[in-house]
């Protein structure tokens, strides 16, 4: 079952990279934006977590295909602290 959602998660993060590529290539469209932020979503909530029989080539694909997610969790992170830490006010000085 785990090599089943390895494969999805591989279909989706492809569809989703081609996304991004289409988003720069073709225009901007907030709803390819959107579909491919949830794919990218959906592909680190799909991929199976560890388990001792797992294959090891699991670990390095396990790292490229949540580099999305990561960063997507830390600009939203990012700027929850940066509008807590100001009581709301932006803290750019021009």
């Amino acid at each position: 079952m785990d090599e089943f959602r390895v494969a999805l998660a591989i279909v989706i993060f492809s569809i989703s990279s081609y996304l991004v590529y289409d988003l720069f290539a073709h225009g901007f469209d907030w709803i390819v934006l959107l579909v491919s932020i949830a794919g990218y979503l959906l592909v680190h909530y799909i991929w199976p977590r560890y388990s001792t029989g797992e294959s090891t080539w699991y670990d390095p694909l396990e790292f490229i295909f949540d580099l999305p997610y990561r960063t997507i969790a830390l600009l939203i992170m990012s700027l929850g602290k940066l509008l807590r830490n100001n009581g709301g006010d932006i803290g750019i000085d021009l």
